[in-house]
């Protein structure tokens, strides 16, 4: 525990020092502002950045890799960001960072729950073929919207491309599967070839990331295989991959401001780790509380269902992102969407929100734990990435619809229904119609389970 404590500490540092000698100074025009604060209220930060890591349970359940990415990449900035850019009286802005890192604490002590041995799913024979019939049909969707406008762009200009296909007009289905294609097809087959070392599987993943960057200039979508390998690197046994994910973070923070450039190609390197990466989530976060908590919350009205049935979401036809893209750089192009914290927490009941999405989350920890049991771990967590990717950028229910994590998990659950109601055991040491195998061995916790790749590829 206190290695976990120091480690946090000293990841906390150095992302100050980062966004001191880099983010403010570079990105000072893009309101990444730096507020001069007393002694008392940085060691608190730091405190309240490190302290959730005391209910920390290492664990080989999914979704416990999903709440540590959340914690390194999105929780600890976010701290060190509201001290940074939050102007409010010292006690609201302790108000926020202490709901912050309550919400953490739970997130990181109930992601192990829902986990139960069962039986190592055998076959995904009929998860690939459906997979592959989708990813195939996605493709054909993308090409047949976006070819007018298909081309390799630098990172400078990919928002002149996006821009240009903004107003495409698709219908509903086809805007879910183009989104499904980035967050939740493309992830599998990466996630399948790195496991299986299949070349062929990785390549219809790659062949599909670089189709949607010259149709939409995704950023994430290109990356997304360096970041799954990248993950299946760091998870290594399963053990310990809190402390391993924060050392690693801190060195390459700390290398990457100490030896990459900020011109030519290794500038880009820069700026996507430590804004894209690491800062926008926490400017998200304090952007969306000051506004949110002056101009008045939406109560929940942001999310579409009940929005139909109330009638009372109070920006009008804007996004909570496209307001305050609006508010910040005049243009409602420019849609700032946020993660769960930011867009169903603050922007819908302030600090009240935060206690609300967090038992929401803890029921998607459980869902997830619940679903993928008997599946390899690191099988479903590296198929989800482009879900934990979604979660650190998009509200919870924008997310599991648009970010393919529901579709997922209902792909999970539908392929062992199949498999059970073929005969196959659907528990660890069960009969397929519940009745307890002579002498098996009794269900265990992800806690106590070893991260083995039971996820078996024919």
């Amino acid at each position: 525990m206190l290695r976990l404590l120091l480690a946090a500490l000293l990841y906390s540092a150095t992302f100050h020092y980062a966004y001191v000698v880099y983010v403010y100074p570079v990105f000072e025009y893009a309101h990444y502002n730096y507020i001069e604060r007393m002694l008392p209220q940085i060691l608190l930060t730091y405190l309240l950045a490190a302290a959730p890591v005391v209910a920390y349970r290492s664990s080989t359940a999914p979704a416990s890799f999903g709440a540590v990415l959340i914690f390194v990449i999105c929780y600890v900035p976010a701290q060190l960001m509201l001290l940074f850019t939050l102007d409010r009286p010292f006690g609201e802005l302790t108000l926020v960072q202490t709901s912050l890192a309550a919400s953490m604490a739970i997130l990181l002590w109930a992601s192990p729950l829902g986990g139960r041995y069962r039986a190592r799913v055998q076959s995904e024979r009929h998860l690939s073929a459906t997979l592959r019939f989708l990813t195939v049909a996605s493709m054909v969707l993308l090409v047949f919207y976006y070819h007018e406008h298909m081309r390799l762009v630098s990172f400078a200009d990919v928002y002149d491309l996006r821009f240009e296909t903004n107003e495409l007009v698709k219908s509903t289905l086809a805007g879910y599967m183009l989104s499904w294609l980035s967050y939740c097809f493309l992830p599998f087959y990466f996630a399948r070839g790195i496991i299986k070392k299949s070349w062929g599987d990785f390549g219809l993943g790659f062949l599909g990331s670089l189709l949607i960057y010259l149709a939409t200039g995704s950023k994430a979508a290109i990356l997304m295989p360096v970041v799954i390998y990248s993950l299946h690197r760091l998870i290594g046994s399963g053990k310990d991959f809190l402390l391993r994910l924060l050392i690693v973070m801190t060195v390459v923070v700390f290398l990457v401001i100490e030896l990459l450039p900020d011109e030519g190609v290794l500038m880009w390197v820069k700026s996507i780790l430590l804004i894209r990466v690491l800062g926008t989530s926490g400017w998200t976060i304090s952007t969306y509380y000051d506004y949110f908590s002056t101009n008045g919350f939406t109560f929940y009205t942001h999310i579409g269902p009940i929005n139909v049935l109330t009638g009372a979401y109070p920006y009008g036809e804007y996004s909570l992102g496209q307001t305050i893209g609006l508010y910040y750089s005049g243009s409602s192009d420019a849609n700032f969407n946020a993660n769960f914290w930011a867009s169903d927490g603050f922007a819908a009941m302030g600090v009240l929100g935060i206690p609300v999405v967090t038992a929401f989350m803890v029921g998607v920890f459980y869902a997830i734990n619940r679903i993928a049991s008997g599946y390899s771990p690191r099988f479903v967590v590296l198929w989800l990435a482009g879900f934990w990717l979604a979660l650190l950028n998009l509200p919870l229910t924008t997310a599991l619809l648009s970010g393919g994590g529901g579709l997922t998990l209902f792909l999970l659950w539908a392929n062992r229904v199949r498999l059970s109601t073929r005969g196959k055991p659907s528990r660890f040491g069960d009969f397929p119609g519940g009745a307890a195998a002579p002498g098996a061995t009794p269900a265990k916790s992800f806690v106590d389970r070893p991260l083995v790749d039971c996820f078996q590829y024919k």
